[in-house]
């Protein structure tokens, strides 16, 4: 082999997971790989190598349903493989930084400096810095220029960096110079044809710069090396005549059949199956960036949801489903197809979640179809308390709609609703905030029929979204501050039972409105905030840290008044202003101009000036065209499916409660089983039991489980050779059949080892466990030279102890002491592990341990043994290679 050839090899090897990965880092399992769904490929057999991050921790990252679809789409690629990557904890981060080693894809496990493509979502404008903390972590320089113009196939050649999402695709300029490409719209279509002219472009030995070129002729690719801001930012413009001056986004249709990969180990803010059934929404709410950046509206096929939902719940095992949309309540057939779900799905312990609807379209048949096995929570958007505001903002419901809505909730035993609202809207004024409470008090009273009405309501606060007719409006954090007092000031003064309340930090409110309407002049302020300490700032315990470093980042800068220039001011000097003022002021150039949404600029102010008039506009899906420019050949029209005819409902049946059979399992759990917690555990064994669908027996109550023990929680980290776990079925079941069944779907790392059946009695399987036998390594920290005799007397020194004292906190963080020498059977030297040759120093000692088990489940863990045995040398010591061997079961 060449040296090169060598060199490039050695470039390419993954990282030491094991070294790196311990149950020292907090829920290692997250950085795992290897999921339900995942697409492990032979890195050397592709040509591109992808890795997609969701720039947050894995346990929001990992459940982004865009995430999941892209990744799925180009693994189907010939040639091409994709990985994942997501923000480290900071326990990880620290760790990496530490040990020189960069980030990696959590399948491939190989560095992300290795990968062709780094695809970053950029969906919330402060998830910047998450953003430059990974390429740090990387190894990669957080800005394009300073990223080496190498070609392509050189293997020292950096990854192109792009980003795609609403964040990206709405006003990218902040973030340009992060990275080489932005990805715009849509990228179910957009991201293969990308992947295509990278790997023509490695083919052809294409230099960085070459390639970006090319990539610049896709529809959908802003490449913003290729264009310059005017010299006050206010536009951008093409350096070369051949680059478009407007990019336009890319738009797909929706793809369900992607939607059913990966299923986490880790339980992530979204632990359900989801299925998009509608993109893109026409209501036309004026505050809403999201409703005018997926026009036009496609609804996908009934009979396509309904299959996606059966094939991925039957693949996943989960328990839920969510259907979704930026509104699912105006997917017309929503009542048949969900319907026609609870029919097909009655007798499988499943519930259905809806998290975006419309109260004005909840009704019985939506009533009907949500839940399952048990009832979800309900969320709606009033948004205003007045119909004045909810007119200026074209929210499109009335009192009357929200009204009917509460009551058609309670009508079906929902007695808790949760309820967002907004303050700062434009035109809003001190009664429109006075409103929001008394539309709570009229609601509560209105509805006293039915009983309490729980409310638990979530106050954010507006700020202006580029390509929204409210773009140009003014936000002041002060007065956000003060409508917030009043606002809390009017619950006090109504004394309100039964609300609860949640707002919006205004300073972290203040930060998305600087960086959402921001320039290229932000990136070095987005530097400063990250190195001060941003980062993960949509996190409530982070807010405090964030605002500190933002602040610090914007008056180091000196652009903390930079966006007057593009604001109009308050709205009633808006209202002041002739119609001849407000269109001259409105067609002057913003930094997002060069950006074509489909949406006609010229629109949004005219819809600016219904909104001053209070004029709504009707929803173009099902009402007459608004002429907002999106509708043609480019970008495709709205596709509304008519509803169909809603099937018959059959009755649901509950869950199997009946226990005919009762079959106990011997399994290990090992490598890299070990570093799933003993909650994940369960649920992995839930969701395969889901997936075997073999006839096992449910609890009752308000969320039926299947009847599944596990005898004693194994510690996290912990390899456990002899564990048990016993399993209820409503119809006889043979037990080598189970167990077979079961292997199959199960991942590797736990491992079926006997399976019989049991007679069925009261008596927990916990309860039956007699023993525990450990094994573990117990290495000395200190300096002074150990040997065989002091680590025998350390060890007699436990056993002939009178007790064994161990202190800490029960559940409720009470303090505690427990002597543990009656759960002492044995505890003895396995082997002696020499470090030292020459002086026969024995730093490590290897130790069983048998103990053990009250009917408390209170027994001897290695981890107690490690802290008397510190006591009796007196030494710093650490514990490695714990393996439970065994349980040991009372005999009958």
């Amino acid at each position: 082999m060449s040296k090169s050839a060598a060199e490039t090899k050695k470039l390419f090897n993954p990282i030491d997971f094991e070294q790196l990965i311990n149950d020292e880092i907090h829920q290692p399992a997250q950085y795992m790989g290897k999921e339900l769904g995942t697409q492990n490929q032979d890195w050397h057999k592709n040509e591109v190598h992808w890795v997609l991050s969701y720039p947050e921790l894995y346990e929001v990252g990992a459940s982004n349903l865009g995430h999941i679809i892209l990744y799925s789409i180009l693994n189907k690629i010939p040639n091409q493989l994709c990985d994942r990557a997501y923000l480290p904890g900071p326990d990880l981060a620290k760790r990496l930084r530490e040990q020189s080693v960069g980030l990696f894809g959590v399948e491939s496990r190989q560095p992300l400096k290795n990968f062709d493509l780094i695809g970053f979502s950029l969906s919330y404008e402060l998830g910047a810095t998450n953003i430059l903390e990974m390429l740090d972590l990387a190894e990669i320089d957080i800005y394009a220029k300073n990223r080496e113009n190498l070609k392509l196939n050189d293997p020292h050649s950096s990854p192109l960096i792009f980003a795609g999402g609403p964040t990206a695709t709405s006003n990218p300029e902040p973030y340009a110079y992060f990275f080489d490409f932005l990805a715009l719209g849509d990228g179910e279509e957009l991201l293969p044809e990308i992947g295509l002219i990278i790997q023509e472009s490695k083919r052809l030995a294409l230099k960085r710069t070459e390639a970006l070129l090319y990539l610049s002729e896709i529809p959908g690719v802003y490449v913003p090396s290729l264009y310059q801001a005017n010299p006050d930012y206010s536009s951008i413009e093409p350096l070369d005549k051949s680059s478009p001056k407007q990019i336009i986004r890319r738009v797909a249709n929706p793809m369900p059949q992607y939607s059913m990969g990966l299923v986490p180990y880790v339980e992530t803010v979204h632990d359900r199956l989801t299925i998009e059934i509608r993109r893109g929404c026409t209501r036309g709410c004026r505050f809403c960036q999201p409703g005018m950046l997926t026009r036009p509206a496609r609804d996908v096929a009934p009979e396509e949801i309904v299959t996606a939902v059966e094939t991925g719940m039957k693949k996943t095992g989960y328990s839920d489903f969510s259907l979704l949309s930026l509104s699912c309540s105006d997917y017309l057939s929503l009542p048949q197809v969900g319907v026609e779900l609870r029919n097909k799905l009655g007798d499988k312990n499943i519930t259905l979640q809806l998290p975006s609807q419309r109260i004005d379209r909840f009704d019985d048949n939506i009533a009907h179809i949500l839940g399952g096995s048990r009832k979800a929570g309900l969320t709606f958007a009033p948004e205003a308390g007045s119909q004045r505001l909810r007119d200026i903002i074209n929210k499109g419901l009335t009192n009357a709609d929200l009204l009917n809505g509460i009551r058609k909730a309670m009508e079906h035993k929902y007695k808790k609703v949760k309820l967002y609202f907004m303050i700062g809207l434009p035109g809003e004024t001190d009664e429109d905030i006075k409103d929001i409470a008394a539309t709570c008090h009229w609601l509560q009273d209105e509805c006293k029929d039915f009983g309490r009405l729980y409310l638990n309501l979530t106050i954010s606060n507006f700020t202006p979204k580029p390509h929204t007719p409210f773009q140009w409006h003014s936000v002041s954090s002060l007065e956000l501050q003060r409508r917030q007092e009043l606002l809390k000031l009017e619950f006090q003064n109504l004394n309100l039972k039964h609300i609860k309340i949640n707002f919006t930090d205004v300073r972290i409110s203040t930060i998305e409105n600087f960086l959402g309407r921001g320039d290229r002049r932000l990136a070095p302020v987005i530097e400063t905030a990250w190195k001060s300490g941003a980062g993960m700032d949509a996190w409530f315990e982070s807010q405090d840290r964030a605002y500190k470093a933002w602040s610090i980042a914007i008056s180091k800068a000196g652009l903390q008044n930079k966006l007057r220039d593009i604001e109009l001011g308050t709205w009633e000097s808006v209202r002041k202003l002739t119609e001849d003022e407000l269109i001259a002021f409105c067609s002057k150039p913003l930094p997002w101009d060069h950006i074509d949404t489909g949406i006609n600029k010229q629109w949004l102010i005219k819809d600016l000036q219904n909104a001053l008039a209070a004029d709504t506009v009707p929803d173009c899906s099902f009402d007459k065209c608004s002429n907002c420019g999106v509708c043609g050949p480019e970008l495709g029209h709205n596709n509304v499916i008519q509803p169909q005819e809603i099937p018959v409902r059959e009755d649901t049946q509950s869950p199997h409660i009946d226990r005919k059979c009762r079959i106990r399992i011997k399994f290990a759990k090992t490598n890299p089983m070990h570093l799933i917690s003993h909650l994940d555990l369960i649920r992995l064994l839930e969701r395969t039991f889901r997936r075997s669908e073999l006839p096992i027996s449910y609890s009752g109550g308000f969320h039926p489980l299947p009847r599944l023990q596990i005898a004693l929680a194994l510690p996290l980290g912990v390899e456990g050779f002899g564990e048990w776990m016993d399993v209820d079925f409503y119809e006889e079941v043979d037990p080598k059949i189970i167990r077979n069944q079961l292997q199959r779907l199960l991942p590797k790392g736990i491992n079926l080892l006997k399976a019989e059946t049991i007679l069925i009695n009261k008596t927990s399987l916990s309860q039956n466990l007699s023993k525990a036998k450990w094994s573990f390594v117990i290495t000395t920290n200190s300096n002074e030279e150990m040997n065989l005799n002091k680590w025998n007397q350390a060890i007699q020194n436990i056993l002939n102890s009178q007790e064994l004292i161990w202190i800490d906190t029960n559940k409720k963080g009470h303090r505690r002491e427990r002597d543990f020498k009656p759960q002492l059977n044995s505890l003895k030297l396995k082997d002696a592990i020499i470090n030292d040759k020459k002086t026969s120093n024995q730093k490590s000692i290897s130790i069983e341990l048998e103990s053990s088990i009250s009917p408390l489940g209170q027994s001897i863990k290695p981890i107690h043994v490690k802290y008397w045995l510190t006591n009796s040398l007196e030494a710093t010591l650490s514990i490695t290679d714990i393996q439970r061997n065994e349980l040991i079961l009372k005999k009958c």
